[in-house]
């Protein structure tokens, strides 16, 4: 039986990802709900990296994201970290749909995604 891998989050019963063979399933968000938004986003950018980095993956593997904003005027904030985090080559963008839902205790944003492995997962171990 493969086992499921899981990254531990901040919050007690959360994961900040799973995976499951060469899947990936990871969030990001901030790690503090008291910065203001542009703040928030660029560590939720970051610690998805982190997340997909312990999992064997990486951007360039993400499959498909879905951002949720707490305020959907936030978008063009967003996007131009989207863009920058992201980067200009085509074969590393998934398909992204972006929301604005009423997020969680000064949760600005949160970001889910579904990747891929970098290599086989029996690799890792």
């Amino acid at each position: 039986m493969v086992e499921i891998e899981r990254v531990a989050g901040f919050v007690p019963t959360r994961s900040w990802g799973s995976a499951y063979k060469d899947l990936v399933w990871a969030i990001g968000m901030s790690d503090d709900l008291t910065l203001p938004a542009e703040q928030q986003i660029n560590r939720a950018f970051k610690n998805l990296d982190n997340v997909l980095e312990e999992v064997a993956s990486d951007k360039t593997q993400i499959i498909s994201a879905t951002v949720m904003l707490n305020d959907i005027k936030d978008k063009p904030l967003m996007d131009e970290v989207w863009a920058k985090w992201i980067g200009n080559d085509p074969s590393h963008w998934p398909e992204r749909s972006c929301f604005g839902v009423k997020l969680h205790a000064g949760n600005c944003i949160e970001i889910r995604v579904v990747a891929v492995r970098k290599f086989p997962s029996a690799q890792l171990h």
